[in-house]
């Protein structure tokens, strides 16, 4: 009944409103009262003869839409148009018209448009190559870019000539002046941007793919950015609705019955790579006192992800004493040291690797008992193979997370057994056999594996290989670590593989490489991987990681960048 009387209220004002907008007569007999007759379907009118202010015989509103509207737009714009014309009162038609001053209502674009009557708005990106070190631009640089008067990279600080090639999506984006490549849409041009280290192109949030990289406008991620921030950078476009006063209420009521978009909730993931808390890194903290002493630099970029995951690679245990060696490659720390992993908001770790059980099984159960202890979750060892080899299962924004953890440096000696405790072997066959079975209890899957060849910049073709079988078998994506290297990274199948995330939390400070290390984040929009990005980190003091300066991140991008086209070029890209 509400239903009815709310469409009866409808009737009756639009009814009202039409007659003053128009400007016509009331009628010599009563409008006849509603019947069951179906509301006329919108008419097409391509003549003249219906202006602006008047009305046919037949009581004609006409509607003008513009023409080619984005595909984020047009199904919007066609819902309002429906829903128009099955809202006018008896008698009267919708009716098309093909010059926006024949009509009493308008369907247009409008950036930075402060009309009420919104029908939609549509955020965009901007976009470059992973291989094109520029990162963040100002709001003047990117009008630049995009007007086609800043026409090198090098001029925003790519420390080698790189000249822009803007690239047009047909779909999905924005038609760029000046376009070196025209793509149909974002995958298209996500295949494009692999391959061109200069490209440059705007997209939807929903056509973002990991093979694109996201600039920083102004210091903001545009992602995070509300609409009208966008607008102020012309990153948003908006659609709405003209007409005069009086229609103004009623097609507001009009809009407010279409239904509202709906988009899967989005979160980010932070990884960080080797964290070792042994040797000189808890001689420090102990003599201290302050057991989160080497993640105050960080800790800041870690907590504000929604989930923040690593590499936990020693033993909390105070069942020993540490070794007094100062060499010693047996790690371990107190599990006061766990106040440091809370304060970076870290929510699970992998602790398969060839240190976790460095202190055997005492030391394994009381890491064990500390990060549950704490709610951080584990994966990757347990008291048996079957153990060792389960998930972590994480909720994120209603995402359900896999993690799953594999040694292939230590399983030979430190592996789990049927009925031993040890960490999970990376043996192919039981890892393509976990990696399927998440699959069915998670909308995202993620391996951790810890593997490789130490102080190198590449993966080994097993490494490859094995990183294919896992995507093949479900993995969204591939996470590594152990080199104390930084390493490239590669796409299978639009899926990204990260070989190695350098140190983290680590004493090695006889050389740059291994000080050098990175925060990974990844966005998703539910299940979908939308985009990645690297935070550079250099590890000083022999215990604490800070954020590259400028400078220092373009080393450590340059290293990933060099891997990473080796690999390209290794596989025939």
């Amino acid at each position: 009944m509400a239903h009815l009387l709310s469409r009866r209220r409808l009737l009756a004002s639009l009814g009202s409103a039409l007659l003053v907008a128009c400007r016509v007569r009331e009628p010599p007999s009563p409008v006849p009262s509603p019947s069951t007759t179906p509301t006329p379907a919108v008419v097409r009118r391509r003549s003249a003869q219906l202006k602006r202010g008047t009305v046919g015989a037949s009581r004609e509103l006409g509607i003008w839409i513009e023409p080619e509207l984005p595909a984020a737009f047009a199904p919007r714009a066609a819902s309002f148009e429906a829903l128009l014309s099955a809202a006018l009162p008896p008698g009267w038609q919708l009716v098309r018209v093909d010059a926006p001053e024949e009509a009493s209502v308008r369907v247009r674009r409008a950036p930075g448009s402060t009309s009420p009557l919104t029908l939609a708005e549509r955020p965009l990106v901007p976009v470059t190559s992973h291989w094109n070190l520029v990162s963040a631009i100002s709001g003047h640089a990117l009008s630049g870019l995009l007007g086609g008067t800043i026409s090198d990279w090098q001029a925003l600080g790519s420390p080698e000539p790189l000249p822009v090639e803007p690239v047009s999506l047909r779909t999905g984006g924005l038609q760029l002046a000046g376009a070196v490549h025209e793509a149909s849409d974002p995958q298209s041009c996500a295949q494009f941007l692999l391959v061109r280290p200069g490209a440059l192109a705007v997209v939807e949030p929903t056509g973002l793919a990991p093979q694109m990289r996201v600039l920083e406008v102004d210091g903001n991620d545009p992602l995070a950015l509300p609409p009208e921030e966008l607008e102020k950078v012309g990153l948003a476009d908006r659609l709405v609705v003209e007409a005069s006063d009086a229609l103004q209420g009623v097609l507001q009521r009009v809009i407010g019955q279409l239904p509202q978009p709906v988009r899967e909730p989005p979160f980010t993931i932070a990884v960080a790579g080797d964290i070792i808390l042994g040797r000189t890194v808890h001689r420090i903290m102990e003599q201290s006192g302050d057991w989160a002493a080497p993640f105050r630099a960080v800790a800041p970029l870690l907590a504000e992800a929604d989930l923040t995951i690593a590499d936990l690679e020693c033993a909390l245990t105070g069942s020993f004493a540490p070794p007094d060696d100062p060499y010693t490659m047996r790690f371990m720390t107190y599990p006061q040291a766990v106040e440091g992993l809370l304060l970076a908001g870290i929510d699970a770790v992998s602790l398969a690797n060839n240190h976790s059980m460095d202190f055997g099984a005492q030391g394994m159960r009381d890491t064990l008992k500390t990060l549950e202890g704490r709610g951080i979750a584990h994966c990757g060892i347990g008291e048996t193979l079957a153990e060792a080899r389960q998930p972590a299962l994480l909720q994120v924004a209603g995402t359900t997370i896999a993690l799953l953890g594999y040694d292939g440096i230590s399983a030979a000696w430190y592996g789990a057994g049927v009925d031993w405790p040890g960490t999970a072997p990376l043996d192919p066959e039981l890892v393509t056999e976990d990696v399927s079975a998440a699959s069915s209890l998670a909308d995202v899957v993620i391996p951790f594996f810890h593997w490789g060849i130490e102080y190198t910049l590449l993966p080994t073709d097993e490494q490859r290989q094995i990183a294919r079988a896992v995507i093949d078998a479900g993995a969204t994506l591939v996470l590594g670590s152990h080199p104390h290297w930084l390493q490239g990274f590669e796409f299978y199948r639009g899926r990204p593989i990260f070989y190695s995330l350098g140190n983290f939390v680590f004493d090695q400070e006889w050389s740059q490489e291994t000080k050098q290390g990175v925060i990974l984040r990844l966005r998703f929009e539910g299940p979908r991987l939308r985009a990645f990005s690297f935070q550079p980190v250099l590890i000083e003091d022999y215990h604490r990681p800070r954020p590259a300066n400028d400078q220092e991140r373009v080393v450590m991008m340059g290293r990933i960048r060099s891997s990473s086209l080796e690999l390209l070029a290794s596989s025939g890209g």
